[in-house]
């Protein structure tokens, strides 16, 4: 199937390619069905493509590149990919990452979620960057 994406012009993809998020992601309880487009350009992040809205796309990372020991597996179960979406902002400084609402995703049955962990000590809002780091120290 192709189809085209404001962000990333025409994709093709099959139909195995497609995970449905029968909830929706968060704010976007409407769309349902996405890809993930690895676009070498912008590593080390995936992107999730709503094949829904060309209009819609979220930037996602592995969760252990931000925070080494960042383990909602066993809450989530064994068996499934965890990536957790990005907020970017030209000035890296103010980027961030979801640690509290990762994406699950089963790649066998093609289904996923976004789900809410009931841990108080993971921001919503997590720095992408160190303060140091952006600031310019080591």
């Amino acid at each position: 199937m192709k189809w085209t994406s404001r962000q990333f012009g025409e994709l093709e993809f099959s139909d195995d390619n497609v995970v449905d998020f029968s909830d929706g992601l968060f704010g976007f309880e409407h769309f349902h069905r996405y890809v993930i487009v690895h676009d070498e350009d912008s590593e080390p992040f995936r992107w999730l493509v709503s094949v829904e809205n060309t209009e819609l796309s979220f930037p996602m990372l592995d969760p252990a590149l931000i925070l080494p020991g960042y383990n909602p597996l066993s809450v989530v179960g064994p068996g499934k990919e965890v990536w957790v979406l990005a907020a970017l902002n030209r000035n890296v400084e103010h980027s961030t990452v979801n640690l509290r609402s990762p994406v699950v995703i089963d790649r066998q049955t093609r289904s996923a979620q976004q789900v809410i962990l009931d841990d108080d000590t993971l921001p919503f809002k997590f720095p992408l960057v160190p303060a140091r780091q952006a600031a310019g120290g080591t």
